[in-house]
C-alpha cells in the first residue's frame, strides 16, 4: 500500500525542511506518494465603488502574479524531491486560492484528501503558532487535526530512527499503528520505545511494551529493529527531551490525548506534547490523535 503524504509549500526557499526531511528520511521511496499543496493568497479585493477598468485590470494582474509564485514554488519544490530520489509520477501539486487561513486550508485538504500525514515546514509551522496565539474557535480546534501531523522545524538530516513515546492510550496506539506504516519496508530506521515512569510506578517492561510491539509487529517492522527503554523521571516532557537529544533519533512520535479547553489544549491536549512541540530541536515531531 502506498504512503501518502501531504507537503506543505511556501515560495520561501530556505523553508524546505519538510520536503528534504522527507527526502533524507525514506531510503525505499518506491511505495511513497506526495501531493505538493500551495495555498494562494487572495488578490486585493476591489470595492464597488472603486470598480473601474483600471482598477480591475491591477486586480487581475495582481490574481495572476499571485498564482505565479505559487506554480513557481510548486516547481522549485518539486525539484527538491525529484534530486532526492523520487520519480515525476509520484510527485503532484496542488494549488488552491485561500479560502480561509493558510493553515485553516491545510486542515480542511488534510481532512478531506485521506493522506497518511501532512507535513509541515517552518513557515507552516510560524502560522500554525500564529492561529495558536489568536483567539481561535474552540469548535474549529475540537473537530480538526485528526491525521497525523509532521512538524519539522529544526532538522537535523543526519539523525536516524524513530523515538517512539509510550503511554495508556488509544492515541499512543494510533501512533505505534501510523509508524509501524511509514516504516514497512524501511531497514535503517530503528523504533526506540520509551515510557517515562513516575517514581510511584512499578510496571514490568513486558506489560509496558507488549502492545507497543504487537501493533509494529502488525505493520510488518522487524522485532529486531525494536528497542525500549524505561525512564524514571516526574518531568515527562524533560526526559523525552534529553532521550531525543542522547540518542540522536530523526524522529520523535507521540499520541494526544484529552479534551482540555483553550486553542493549544485543543491541538496538543497534553503538556507533554505542547512542550515537545516548544522546545524538540534537531528531530521531526510526529503527533497523532
Amino acid at each position: 500500500m502506498n504512503k501518502h503524504l501531504l507537503v506543505t509549500i511556501s515560495e520561501d526557499h530556505s523553508a524546505l525542511r519538510g520536503l528534504r526531511f522527507v527526502c533524507s528520511f525514506f531510503e525505499n521511496k518506491l511505495d511513497m506518494h506526495l501531493t505538493l499543496f500551495y495555498t494562494a493568497p487572495q488578490p486585493p479585493a476591489v470595492w464597488g465603488e472603486e470598480a473601474n477598468f483600471e482598477n480591475l485590470r491591477e486586480c487581475e494582474a495582481s490574481a495572476e502574479t499571485i498564482i505565479k509564485n505559487g506554480r513557481n514554488a510548486l516547481e522549485d519544490a518539486k525539484s527538491v524531491f525529484l534530486e532526492g530520489g523520487f520519480t515525476p509520477e509520484q510527485v503532484n501539486d496542488k494549488i488552491i486560492i485561500r479560502n480561509f487561513s493558510r493553515i485553516g486550508d491545510i486542515i480542511k485538504e488534510g481532512e478531506t484528501g485521506l493522506y497518511d500525514a501532512v507535513v509541515f515546514g517552518r513557515r507552516a509551522i510560524l502560522s500554525l503558532q500564529n492561529l495558536l496565539d489568536k483567539s481561535v474557535s474552540e469548535q474549529m480546534l475540537r473537530a480538526k487535526f485528526d491525521f497525523p501531523i509532521w512538524l519539522c522545524r529544526d532538522v537535523d538530516y543526519d539523525r536516524r530512527g524513530v523515538l517512539l513515546c509510550v503511554d495508556d492510550s488509544d492515541a499512543f496506539r494510533r501512533m505505534a499503528d501510523h509508524v509501524g506504516f511509514i516504516l514497512r519496508g524501511e531497514t535503517r530506521h530503528e523504533v526506540t520505545l520509551l515510557r517515562v515512569l513516575k517514581k510511584s510506578e512499578s510496571v514490568t517492561p513486558d506489560v509496558l511494551f507488549h502492545d507497543a510491539i504487537s501493533v509494529l509487529e502488525e505493520n510488518g517492522f522487524p522485532t529486531k529493529l525494536i528497542n525500549m527503554r524505561i525512564d524514571v523521571d516526574e518531568d515527562v516532557p524533560g526526559a523525552i527531551l534529553r532521550e531525543a537529544e542522547r540518542g540522536r533519533y530523526a524522529v520523535v512520535a507521540v499520541g494526544r490525548t484529552g479534551a482540555k479547553k483553550g486553542p493549544l489544549a485543543r491541538l496538543f491536549s497534553t503538556s507533554v506534547t505542547l512542550a515537545l512541540f516548544k522546545q524538540l530541536k534537531g528531530a521531526v515531531l510526529w503527533v497523532s490523535r
